[in-house]
């Protein structure tokens, strides 16, 4: 465990040792940064490939919203259940060098457990989505809006069992661990937003930033053909890895918050001294 010592830290405390540990990272796991990186940059080349010999046509909108209400729907559920996947193994990575000693190793018992985690949150999501957009005429309508919800919020309240199993935490069985995931939620909320909203936020930010740079000349062709071009995949595959880098090493340091003592809180007796609560 690489952290500070020291009373429980606060929210920008949090954001802190993660952009600390999000550029360790980055320099200590280098080469697998750049293994990540170019897999998803082919995923990015043979995805367009795939499309054209499958007949897709692709909306205008990369939304996953707009993605997934169209007719071929499916095909873009499974490339983004595929790059999940390719993703995973960054994540474990990430979350193991700020979790444990030897965060540098990915033994295969965890891995595999973050991969089957991982597709399983990763198909419950697309999966709503993909039911979301077969629901949307008027009649299913709050049907839809409870599915696309569903999507989100469970796989969001899911999101610190990742790093209860890169940390190999013990857990009965998978009920045992579906409820510890959740508990740590409690009185915990608002901070972890904070701190997800600190870390993620800019990283997401700057994945955005070259379609940004290149709008202000109100050019979407410009735009299009960036992203269409190898430099604009490489660039943007370099820097999904870094957020991915970021969101994993934030909930890293989310779990370890959420497993420190809470502080003891003084009660008053019924003589009217203050006792501690024990």
């Amino acid at each position: 465990m690489k952290q500070a010592s020291g009373p429980r830290p606060g929210i920008l405390g949090l954001a802190a040792w993660t952009w600390r540990g999000t550029l360790g990272v980055l320099l200590g796991l280098l080469p697998l940064c750049a293994v990540v990186a170019a897999v998803l940059f082919g995923l990015n080349a043979v995805f367009p490939v795939l499309e054209q010999e499958a007949a897709v046509l692709r909306p205008a909108s990369t939304s996953i919203f707009v993605l997934m209400v169209v007719p071929d729907a499916w095909f873009f559920g499974l490339e983004k259940l595929a790059l999940g996947l390719v993703a995973a193994p960054m994540a474990l990575a990430a979350q193991r060098y700020v979790l444990t000693p030897d965060g540098t190793r990915l033994p295969p018992g965890p891995l595999l457990r973050f991969w089957l985690w991982a597709a399983a949150v990763l198909i419950f999501g697309l999966g709503a989505l993909y039911l979301a957009g077969l629901a949307v005429t008027p009649e299913l309508q709050l049907v839809s809006l409870v599915l696309k919800g569903f999507a989100f919020l469970v796989p969001f309240l899911l999101l610190l069992v990742f790093p209860a199993v890169a940390a190999e935490a013990p857990a009965a069985n998978i009920v045992a661990r579906l409820d510890t995931a959740l508990g740590h939620w409690e009185g915990n909320v608002l901070r972890f937003l904070g701190v997800l909203l600190l870390t993620v936020g800019p990283a997401l930010l700057l994945q955005r930033l070259p379609e940004a740079i290149l709008q202000r000349g109100d050019s979407a062709g410009a735009v299009q053909a960036f992203d269409a071009s190898l430099l604009g995949s490489a660039v943007h595959s370099a820097l999904t890895v870094v957020l991915i880098v970021a969101g994993a090493v934030a909930l890293a340091w989310c779990y370890h918050f959420a497993r420190l003592p809470r502080p003891v809180k003084p009660k008053q007796s019924a003589a009217g001294e203050t006792t501690a609560n024990e």
